[in-house]
């Protein structure tokens, strides 16, 4: 019996001296939030779970300083509240990271042991957006073929810039990642551009009608309807108890109410969830307007195709609508509409 125990606390110790630190410090400017953390996404039987890793303070000069130990090189996702970037850390890695939040993906830069690899993930996931992004801001009326070559030029254009990068130490098995990613994307990118176009066109119809007036409940239980609002720049978040984009989007949101309620109507909605789960959530959020819909009177907002959450929508004081699929709050683009429109 001795002897067993003696061999298993020597394979812990083995396992133990296996792990090695690896280190994510940095400066962020202008910093929004009070901690910055790191964490892992594991599939356990078939489902994506977040694993904690690490946890850092943010200080007055936004410095931060994050440590994990590690047995081999991790696919991590860095967050500083709703932004989040990936980094991969492998054993021994001492990382310095410096950042803006007003122009977080852009600024994103990496120095010392592991930074080549991770520039290559930043510039990588820069170049995904800047291919994708005019595609999806092509006037309506662009001819399909044209549209689906510019999808394949761009994901074509892509995989070798992956595959440039495949010789920096410690990004090759991602790199591999990203190029089987770019060779299924083509067919899910015309797939999702076609979709996007319906939906546009169906929003574009939605703009300037008068705004439909959702009736529900507030959190006392009375009824109550969006025309309560009306005399005002009203802005509806539609969110869900167990959606974790509308989730991500509320601190932003609950700063543009905080910095706009006297001269704007935040009216946060509640749908396509229970009622006590809602009324349990909307109470801690502490949004100043709260309406919830029940699912047997849903039906009342079809006109507006809410078929996706977050979704948010900008009602004039007129109470016509003028943005029915309005920009994230996160994004800063709503600030800046709200500005022109209060």
């Amino acid at each position: 019996m001795k002897l067993l125990i003696s061999v298993v606390a020597f394979g812990l110790t083995i396992s133990a001296f296996s792990q090695k630190e690896a280190s994510l410090s940095g400066k962020i400017t202008n910093p929004k939030h009070e901690t910055v953390t790191l964490s892992q996404v594991l599939m356990i039987d078939g489902h994506a779970e977040k694993k904690a890793l690490a946890e850092s303070e943010v200080k007055k000069d936004g410095s931060f300083d994050l440590h994990v130990s590690i047995k081999e090189q991790i696919e991590a996702v860095f967050s500083d509240g709703n932004e989040q970037t990936t980094v991969l850390l492998q054993p021994g890695d001492e990382i310095y990271m410096t950042l803006n939040t007003k122009m977080f993906d852009e600024t994103i830069s990496y120095y010392g042991k592991g930074a080549k690899k991770n520039n290559a993930v930043k510039n990588m996931a820069l170049m995904m957006e800047q291919s994708i992004a005019p595609i999806f801001e092509l006037d309506p009326e662009t001819d399909e073929e044209e549209v689906n070559s510019m999808i394949d030029a761009a994901m074509d254009n892509l995989i070798d810039i992956a595959k440039d990068y495949q010789t920096t130490k410690g990004f090759k098995e991602y790199g591999d990642q990203l190029i089987e990613e770019y060779q299924a994307t083509s067919k899910g990118l015309k797939a999702q551009y076609k979709q996007n176009l319906a939906m546009k066109k169906a929003f574009a119809k939605i703009n300037g009608t008068d705004a439909i007036n959702i009736e529900g409940v507030n959190l006392k239980g009375k009824k109550e309807s969006l025309s309560k609002y009306k005399g005002k720049l009203i802005i509806v978040d539609f969110w869900a108890t167990w959606c974790a984009p509308c989730k991500a989007e509320m601190p932003a949101f609950k700063e543009l109410e905080e910095r706009y309620g006297k001269e704007v109507n935040f009216v946060s909605m509640g749908v396509y969830c229970k009622e006590d789960a809602w009324q349990e959530m909307a109470t801690d959020l502490g949004f100043e307007n709260n309406i919830y819909v029940s699912k047997e009177t849903q039906a009342q907002f079809d006109d507006w195709v809410v078929s996706y959450i977050p979704r948010y929508i900008v009602i004039g004081k007129d109470f016509k609508v003028i943005d029915s699929d309005g920009p994230r709050p996160s994004s800063g683009d709503l600030e800046v509409m709200i500005k022109k429109l209060k």
